[in-house]
């Protein structure tokens, strides 16, 4: 069958989830990955990867990436959830091993050296890792992962909750395991990549994991002119069957996504229910159209991103941003101070703390910027009612 021949059916179910039917660039990314695989087979030993980036980055489509990498060099991968850290059942079925899974669990038991309890973990061996007490069932997920043979990477999405979703009593056993992966004293070969919001680095910090290895915190930013337009010439010919020349649609559409994949993917379904009525034909009209329903996706995201905050806490972040450029980052003491011009101190935190878990903030070296141009727009057009940012006196920011 021909391209121009090709269904435009399109196999994905959602518009910002999963593995990325085109994927294209994050090649320095991949390249490091793929050297700390190999570091990592040669060394016996592992480490945590952290992927952080506002909502519609292409994080798990990276996620995906990344497993078929490690499988091209002979690593186990497993999905996991958040309950694998701390439930060895759990995490037995993640890593296929249903067989074992479906024992009876006998619960968890350790024994501090020198005496103290500690349920568990196994037993502590001096000032380095952990040993296990020999007993005739696996007792907990640490044990799970050092029972196992060859090299493993675990992928874990949607990390931003890590901390907020553990229970409290868990969370000495999620402390335990994440920091055996990421000194890597699991004894055998086992990564950690796990990705979420800009929320996702204080997680780890909060159990434990606040420094990472050069190239292991990845702050993922928006696709290069090169590979966005990629992605839209493959959505286009191999999957729309487009006729002709696709380059002014590929340019136009490309301009507006601003490099992010959410926003490529807004743009792309619309291009196909075009193509298909003119069945490939690239016409004029037909562009339009693609552009003002892709236009139309995008603000539906914005509008998604933003449910649940009231406006007049929206109108605080947007106050602040509207006498910057799009793309500028600013100090959490100017959002903040913002904020406070309406509430007080504590509110002031939550609406901030929200704002961050919900991607409409994104972290950048300690700094903060709304990270899609077009939506940092979108906030100053509808709720920013002053043009200029406002800042208290210095006196109402200590």
């Amino acid at each position: 069958m021909s391209k121009s021949q090709k269904s435009p059916t399109v196999k994905p179910a959602t518009l910002e989830r999963g593995e990325a039917r085109y994927f294209h660039g994050r090649v320095k990314i991949l390249d490091d990955f793929k050297e700390l695989l190999g570091r990592a087979k040669t060394g016996n030993s592992g480490t945590s990867v952290l992927i952080q980036a506002a909502p519609g980055a292409g994080k798990t489509a990276l996620l995906h990436e990344c497993a078929r990498l490690a499988r091209t060099q002979k690593w186990q991968t497993a999905k996991i959830q958040l309950d694998a850290l701390w439930d060895p059942t759990t995490l037995l079925q993640s890593l296929g091993r249903k067989k074992e899974a479906k024992q009876k669990e006998r619960g968890w038991s350790g024994k501090l050296e020198g005496g103290g309890a500690l349920p568990g973990v196994g037993s502590v061996k001096g000032s380095g890792g952990y040993e296990s007490r020999k007993k005739p069932a696996l007792r907990n997920t640490l044990e799970v992962l050092k029972d196992g043979e060859g090299a493993l990477l675990l992928t874990l999405d949607e990390a931003q909750i890590l901390a907020k979703r553990t229970p409290s009593d868990q969370k000495h056993r999620v402390t335990i395991i994440l920091d055996a992966i990421h000194n890597g004293r699991v004894e055998r070969p086992v990564i950690l990549i796990a990705a979420g919001l800009g929320a996702t680095a204080a997680a780890f910090d909060s159990l434990g994991i606040s420094r990472f290895d050069p190239g292991c915190h990845i702050n993922l930013g928006p696709l290069s002119e090169g590979s966005r337009q990629a992605i839209i010439q493959d959505w286009l010919l191999e999957e729309g069957g487009a006729k002709g020349d696709p380059a002014s649609w590929i340019d136009a559409i490309a301009v507006e996504t601003h490099g992010w994949p959410q926003h490529i993917m807004a743009y792309a379904w619309p291009a196909l229910k075009q193509l298909k009525l003119t069945e490939g034909e690239l016409t004029p009209e037909g562009l339009e159209t693609v552009l003002k329903e892709g236009r139309k996706g995008r603000i539906e995201f914005y509008e998604a991103r933003t449910r649940g905050i009231p406006e007049e806490q929206l109108h605080c972040i947007a106050r602040v941003i509207a006498g910057i450029p799009s793309g500028t980052s600013i100090a959490k003491m100017d959002l903040m101070a913002s904020l406070r011009l309406d509430h007080d101190r504590d509110t002031a935190e939550k609406i901030f703390t929200l704002a961050l878990h919900k991607g409409i903030l994104d972290e950048r070296k300690n700094r903060y910027v709304v990270p899609i141009p077009s939506m940092h727009d979108w906030l100053v057009d509808n709720f920013a009612r002053y043009r200029a940012p406002l800042f208290p006196p210095l006196a109402a920011r200590r």
